[in-house]
């Protein structure tokens, strides 16, 4: 294990970073977790998620000092999937509706510049592969950055977990939590 800088030790101290560090290990706990009941996943997952997501928003993107192009960072080096997948028990009733882009904006019938037709068509998600995407993306992250093995390794993987949470992680997680809350809060029975 190579020395880590003074500048990413004190990043990983701030209480933005702790804290997402913290969210992000928790449900990577829940997720792993073979033995917790359904009936009590499906609220443990919605609170981790969103603990999750406002982590993930309050968390600081690292400037990049040590990583560049040149650097090959091999993603799959530093994730081993140990999800417990219990979010599959819903099989199809894990499917939702949703629109592409929900700021779709259009003027006499038009779309606005910037988007297209197809960005208001209705558009079938699955909480199944939301949960993939998001335990994939945070786990590989974390690994690396727990790992401390090299300045490149810590900061590309506290610079990916932002940056994949603006771009991938936070989206899937925003449509996960929507499902979840009309489960657990609109009267819709738990489907297992």
């Amino acid at each position: 294990m190579n020395k880590i800088s003074d500048e990413i030790i004190n990043f990983l101290e701030t209480e933005t970073t702790r804290t997402m560090l913290l969210n992000a290990n928790r449900l990577i706990d829940l997720l792993e977790n073979p033995n917790i009941p359904l009936l009590e996943f499906y609220p443990k997952l919605h609170e981790a998620l969103i603990s999750l997501y406002l982590s993930g928003h309050l968390f600081d993107s690292i400037p990049l000092v040590y990583f560049n192009d040149e650097n090959k960072i091999d993603d799959d080096k530093y994730f081993e999937n140990l999800n417990c997948s219990l979010i599959s028990n819903l099989k199809e009733e894990s499917l939702y509706w949703e629109i592409f882009d929900p700021t779709y904006s259009e003027k006499n019938g038009k779309p606005s510049p910037g988007w297209e037709e197809e960005d208001k068509i209705p558009i079938q998600g699955w909480l199944d592969d939301d949960i993939s995407d998001i335990y994939h993306d945070v786990k590989t992250q974390l690994t690396k950055i727990e790992s401390m093995e090299s300045n490149e390794i810590v900061e590309d993987g506290l610079w990916n977990l932002k940056w994949s949470f603006i771009h991938h992680w936070g989206k899937h997680c925003i449509d996960a939590l929507r499902y979840l809350h009309y489960l657990i809060y609109d009267g819709k029975k738990h489907p297992i």
